[in-house]
């Protein structure tokens, strides 16, 4: 069995980055060669849940799951997260033992429980209002000059 420790670390800081209550990785089928074996992975929030399976080994689904989280979520600098040099937006990619943004911004810290998706949405959406706010007053005075 081809296991890659990394990928697997790597994917369970992520799922709990994002606020998840509870992960598994695991098999569906018994009594067939590692690669048959139909591995799966899956992340749950309260209401929500994400699942990607039949991949080869457990490095394999963490590696899927990981990009079902990342690809077109929004980073905590405000863009959408992109896998990909070829499209616009924050890009991710998996070091080591852990998936790094491109961007240096600050986490968004979250108040509410774990896996609590409507505290998550609004911790970024304040994230993303402070980050249009002026941060002077000649800003601020020339950001309501824009809107009259």
């Amino acid at each position: 069995m081809n296991m890659n420790d990394d990928v697997i670390v790597a994917g369970a800081d992520l799922v709990k980055r994002c606020g998840a209550s509870d992960f598994e990785v695991g098999y569906l089928r018994d009594d067939v060669p590692s690669e048959q074996a139909g591995w799966y992975a899956h992340a749950q929030w309260r209401g929500a849940r994400i699942t990607v399976e039949e991949r080869r080994s457990p490095g394999e689904a963490m590696m899927a799951l990981a990009e079902r989280l990342l690809d077109g979520a929004t980073c905590r600098c405000g863009l959408l997260v992109t896998l990909s040099d070829d499209r616009p937006g924050c890009r991710w990619t998996l070091n080591g033992k852990r998936w790094e943004p491109g961007c240096d911004a600050e986490p968004v810290h979250v108040s509410g429980r774990r896996g609590d998706t409507a505290a998550q949405q609004a911790a970024v959406e304040q994230r993303r209002q402070q980050a249009q706010q002026p941060n002077n007053r000649a800003e601020r005075r020339a950001t309501k000059r824009r809107r009259k």
